[in-house]
């Protein structure tokens, strides 16, 4: 009852048994049962108010980047944000004020500030995916994240209230962003950068590419597999524990950065699963640390 109510009611049109693998940068999954891609911020308040009253599973994408689908059907709701894109800038003496939409790529906003002469993006440079993405999982490399720019978020609550939360309302550290949840839909924020000269900026930009030098190119991966544990590293100790080259059907471990796992052209959700889960024993076999899954698994019926 409640799909037939969100076609008559929602601006964007609705697809059924919609394909998921294309939607993902590892290239698997199954089908989704309903899918909507909204442009309009009404059109998700209505669907977290439909949910509220019926209870359907639903599940917020973002570029796919660090997603694995399970391979059956995906029941409830799949909302992609990727046409949530509207961009706009204020600049005032020396500081600029960025609003971007969740759909927004993270790439756009370094090739921006590195156009128009602001300073405080450099470090996502080789980030893949969007801005919702970025800002739910806190994404950042070298001690710097998204939350070090974040000055105020606009957020579809779980009534399907639109709230705005101020910086003192939200805290964040290394991959946690407080007010990440799946009854949640974190819509757009606003960013604070400062003007600098081109040549620093580019500077900056190269410092953070060669630290994405060692990581895979070229191939359908969903990024890191595992989240870094304290004072250590998961891709040194997926390394030191023989992980690199493991494979299970068309999934691999990369033998360029072990925490990077591949699709070779015909692995399947199940496969990046199993993978994953048998390279966590095999470090905590040998290390006593158990890794913690960087990637979310949707529509898995069993725990990561």
């Amino acid at each position: 009852m409640w799909k037939a109510e969100l076609k008559n009611r929602l601006l964007c049109i609705p697809e059924e048994g919609k394909e998921l693998s294309p939607l993902s940068t590892l290239g698997v999954g199954g089908k989704s049962a309903f899918f909507v891609e909204p442009s309009d911020l009404k059109d998700v308040s209505l669907i977290f108010k439909a949910r509220s009253w019926e209870n359907f599973p639903l599940v917020i994408i973002g570029g796919g980047s660090n997603v694995v689908f399970a391979d059956g059907l995906l029941d409830g709701v799949v909302l992609s944000s990727r046409r949530l894109t509207g961009f706009r800038r204020n600049t005032k003496n020396d500081r600029v004020v960025l609003e971007a939409e969740a759909g927004c790529l993270l790439s756009r906003l370094v090739s921006d500030s590195a156009k128009d002469g602001y300073t405080g993006a450099e470090f996502a440079i080789g980030i893949p995916g969007t801005l919702g993405g970025a800002v739910t999982g806190n994404a950042g490399v070298g001690g710097y994240s998204i939350g070090d720019i974040i000055e105020e978020v606009t957020a579809v609550e779980n009534n399907g209230a639109i709230q705005v939360w101020k910086r003192e309302d939200f805290d964040y550290s290394y991959r946690y962003f407080s007010l990440s949840s799946p009854d949640r839909f974190l819509a757009a924020c606003k960013m604070s950068f400062h003007l600098a000269h081109s040549a620093e900026i580019e500077r900056n930009i190269e410092t953070f590419r060669q630290k994405r030098a060692n990581q895979p190119r070229g191939v359908k991966s969903a990024g890191c597999t595992f989240k870094n544990p304290p004072g250590d590293s998961a891709g040194r100790l997926l390394d030191s524990s023989g992980c690199k080259g493991l494979s299970i059907g068309g999934a691999i471990v990369s033998d360029i950065h072990a925490n990077f796992i591949v699709n070779t052209g015909s692995a399947t959700g199940a496969n990046i699963f199993e993978l994953m889960q048998l390279c966590r024993d095999i470090v905590f076999s040998r290390t006593g640390i158990c890794l913690e899954p960087e990637i979310k698994f949707l529509g898995f019926k069993i725990e990561v």
